[in-house]
């Protein structure tokens, strides 16, 4: 159960919270597994179990290409990995739903916060047309009012660029938005930005969530809405300060 808010408005919160999907709201590593190991199969080279495709996700695509190939021991070059762009897309595109589920809390979460009135967008590394499909298939497109996948802006993070774009569109400021995800990806692209940082564990990082540097930790979803109440209380009496 989540904590009730005692007067459940937006103005208990941040104006804008961005959300990371893979390993922060979606379990997407059983699919994801299922597209690169039959990429890896049409190219003679050996597959990866889902817990060790787990830790080769984020970044994008054509990082989790190059990290399944390289664990195969068949690294490839720039060309070669975005020659396979295409063909694991055609795969994870027919797939990509058969087995990705929400994470514990997720939708609560989700719906607490558009309950109390909070403006919610959502910025991935994942393609934006396999994303929206997740989104429609899992029922959770409704609650976001800006939906940044990694081919939407020109940089993927850690680069600021898309997370900015996401705020943009919100209509909020760096400043008055808090970022929830689970991989230094996430953090650095907050931190580039001016964001403070939320950071769930066990996400899709070989890193401890301790030592990924976000502003917050918490143990999972229901523990966001405290933690964001806590950081726009902070961020108020840094406002009133003279």
């Amino acid at each position: 159960m989540f904590e009730p808010d005692s007067t459940p408005t937006a103005g208990n919160y941040p104006a804008a919270v961005v959300w990371d999907l893979d390993g922060t709201l979606v379990e997407s590593a059983p699919d994801l597994a299922t597209a690169l190991n039959t990429v890896l199969e049409a190219h003679g080279q050996s597959t990866h179990g889902v817990d060790a495709v787990r830790l080769m996700i984020g970044g994008g695509v054509p990082k989790l290409i190059e990290r399944g190939f390289r664990a195969a021991n068949a690294p490839l070059g720039d060309a070669e990995i975005q020659a396979i762009v295409p063909e694991f897309m055609d795969i994870y595109s027919a797939c990509a739903t058969n087995n990705t589920y929400l994470v514990d809390h997720a939708r609560e979460a989700l719906e607490h916060l558009h309950q109390s009135g909070v403006t919610q967008g959502l910025c991935t590394n994942k393609p934006i047309s396999v994303t929206r499909k997740i989104l429609a298939a899992l029922n959770i497109g409704h609650y976001f009012d800006s939906v940044i996948g990694g081919d939407s802006t020109a940089c993927r993070k850690p680069d600021p660029l898309p997370l900015l774009t996401c705020i943009e569109n919100l209509a909020a400021s760096p400043a008055g938005t808090v970022m929830v995800g689970d991989s230094g990806a996430a953090v650095g692209a907050a931190r580039a930005a001016g964001v403070k940082i939320i950071i769930v564990p066990d996400g899709y990082t070989g890193v401890p969530a301790a030592e990924l540097g976000a502003d917050h930790i918490v143990d999972d979803l229901r523990g966001v809405p405290a933690r964001l109440r806590e950081v726009h209380g902070l961020s108020l009496i840094h406002i009133s300060e003279p």
